[in-house]
């Protein structure tokens, strides 16, 4: 076959369809604008502003792109003059608002096993954001990214997750938790202080990533509705609905390859040697992260960012810390630190000791 034919039959191929955008339940756009509109907001007005068609919240299990929400938190926001929406929003939240994903939570036997459960099936609500839960120097590390470039709706959104996790999720089992750190990606919007005092957790902000840091003995707390019978039942349903969901498939490679970065932070983003530890070519690895909107080195840059507050905030020096994510000066670490941030690691760590209860 020449080289003319072989191209002539590259071009008769179907092209790669298109990724699917990702989607939110219709019920969240909904309680979203009805609690707009209780603030004065016209709902009509905010759901075309967000192109939401109202027909398309009748069915609260149906679906609304991920971007319009954005759109609407953005819109609900101004119409409100409220910087605090996000955490006011969140303060509505009630497990049956996540329909049987919500119920399931309540009925498992601890806080830890209720958020392993609302993350296992985190598509069923939101596709687009990613949710971690990992335990390590003695704390759990929760962590929230938003979909898509950086935009307003991210911090309400974000601040919706801190009010959740911290306030509603504690109520669940008895009293709010006390987190070790909050920590926002965002500019604060409104008074930091009545942020601080409403998640009741000193709150810091423009930090490399949002994140929960909450003492590992609260994921142990009991919940008074536990029941694992009714649990069993319930996530048999809520698997069911995850695999209906459209374009449904295995965890994204783009997770495993962040998984596999962070066990090795110190060797960089070694493109042949993960891909003999995900048994694939290099050039096939390449291609499927591509898919996903994302590279390695992207990925590398990302868990960096997410570890660097931690390790700066442990009082180590900043040498070590450069040399623990992989950089091969300070310097390097310093213009990445600065990139992510807005500040040098020796500032935001001396925010971070301002901040810290006395």
């Amino acid at each position: 076959m020449t080289a003319r034919a072989t191209r002539a039959d590259l071009r008769r191929q179907p092209a790669r369809a298109p990724a699917r955008a990702p989607t939110i339940w219709a019920r969240t756009a909904a309680q979203l604008a009805d609690h707009a509109a209780q603030r004065g907001a016209d709902r009509a007005a905010l759901l075309e502003a967000a192109g939401i068609p109202a027909a398309a919240l009748a069915d609260p299990d149906a679906r609304v792109p991920l971007t319009a929400f954005y759109a609407l938190v953005e819109a609900a926001a101004t119409a409100a003059a409220d910087p605090h929406l996000g955490l006011d929003f969140a303060g509505r939240f009630q497990p049956e608002h996540f329909d049987a994903l919500g119920f399931l939570a309540m009925s498992s036997p601890t806080l830890g096993e209720a958020f392993h459960r609302m993350l296992r099936y985190q598509q069923v609500w939101n596709e687009g954001e990613r949710y971690t839960l990992e335990i390590h120097g003695g704390a759990a590390h929760i962590t929230f990214a938003p979909f898509g470039p950086d935009r307003p709706a991210h911090g309400q959104v974000a601040e919706m997750f801190a009010f959740d996790v911290l306030v509603n999720a504690g109520r669940m089992c008895g009293d709010p938790i006390q987190a070790v750190a909050v920590r926002f990606r965002h500019a604060p919007a409104g008074d930091p202080a009545e942020k601080a005092r409403r998640l009741g957790s000193p709150v810091r902000f423009r930090a490399p990533q949002t994140e929960l840091v909450l003492p590992v003995e609260a994921l142990a707390r009991p919940l008074p509705h536990a029941n694992e019978a009714l649990a069993a039942f319930l996530e048999r349903h809520v698997q069911v609905i995850a695999a209906s969901l459209p374009g449904a498939a295995p965890p994204a490679l783009s997770d495993r390859v962040r998984a596999l970065l962070g066990e090795r932070l110190r060797e960089g983003a070694d493109l042949g040697a993960l891909a003999a530890r995900l048994r694939m070519s290099p050039r096939t690895l390449q291609r499927r992260l591509g898919d996903e909107g994302t590279s390695i080195h992207a990925l590398l840059d990302e868990v960096r960012r997410g570890r660097a507050a931690a390790l700066l905030e442990a009082d180590m020096a900043i040498g070590e810390v450069a040399y623990l994510l992989g950089y091969s000066e300070p310097s390097a670490f310093h213009r990445a630190f600065r990139r992510w941030t807005g500040a040098t690691p020796e500032a935001f760590r001396a925010r971070a000791r301002e901040a810290a209860p006395r």
